[in-house]
């Protein structure tokens, strides 16, 4: 069995979601000695105990220097896999797959409009008012931090649509948006590690809409009740295939692996 999980906002949280003071929580990740992300000592516990029954694998849009920042997958619980990049990368044993990361580029190339015709259309509707500043992630995505309040609404659905029918991905999660080829998907690397390990069953978690090709791979998955998959089940009409946890914020983390330890007892 594997079990597949997106880190920030399902896994692990920033400052900003330590609203109950009696929470135990551990300081995860810094950077420039500053306070990054955190976990419930709960959340380790159970995470360790998961570790010791399946696979666990680490899957995240960070790239491979964000996500080494995170002390407890360097440290006390290494994973033999993690999916970085969106997918774009996998670390193995310690080592990038480089064949992983060629076949990846190669796909970018043969199936999704060029990131030069994205970022060219872009400066159409791009301004400071918004756009406060952007990065390429390792050549395999773009993301910006932005002013959601000051987006051109008119201009920028007309933008998403053309980068969609170019196989291009459009997330916002907070202050990011995320510029993304479908080649790099979560989904994808996940299988490749799926089909190398010969497991069977995949569980899954994730928020975001970067996540839906992960979950939407297996009828094993629970989603956090906030993030853009749970806003996008709120306000759509037709029935929802997901589940999603009666806790929100960090809190939903541990409702997850909860869910995870179930599935270990019930399969033994």
């Amino acid at each position: 069995m594997i079990f597949a999980s997106d880190l920030d906002q399902t896994l692990i949280y920033s400052e900003r979601f330590l609203t109950d003071p009696t929470l135990q929580v551990r300081l995860i990740e810094q950077l420039d000695g500053k306070p990054i992300s955190y976990m419930t000592e709960r959340a380790l516990l159970l995470l360790q105990e998961i570790h010791k029954h399946m696979l666990f694998i680490p899957v995240t849009t960070r790239t491979i220097e964000q996500y080494r920042r995170i002390t407890v997958f360097q440290n006390e619980l290494r994973p033999a896999y993690a999916v970085t990049s969106n997918g774009g990368n996998i670390i193995r044993n310690g080592a990038v797959d480089e064949s992983w990361n060629k076949k990846i580029r190669e796909r970018i190339e043969d199936e999704c409009i060029s990131i030069t015709d994205i970022l060219a259309r872009f400066e159409d509707i791009k301004d400071s008012s918004w756009i406060l500043n952007g990065k390429s992630a390792e050549d395999l995505f773009h993301y910006f931090i932005i002013d959601r309040q000051n987006m051109p609404t008119s201009e920028w659905d007309g933008f998403v649509q053309w980068m969609e029918q170019g196989n291009w991905t459009v997330s916002i999660q907070g202050r990011k948006l995320y510029f993304v080829p479908r080649a790099v998907n979560k989904r994808d690397a996940v299988l490749y590690v799926k089909d190398i390990e010969k497991r069977t069953e995949i569980f899954a978690s994730g928020d975001s809409l970067l996540d839906l090709p992960l979950v939407s791979c297996t009828k094993n998955s629970l989603i956090p009740s906030h993030g853009e998959i749970y806003h996008l089940a709120q306000i759509s009409a037709q029935d929802t295939p997901f589940q999603f946890t009666a806790k929100n914020g960090i809190r939903a983390s541990e409702e997850i692996l909860d869910w995870v330890i179930e599935q270990i007892k019930i399969t033994r």
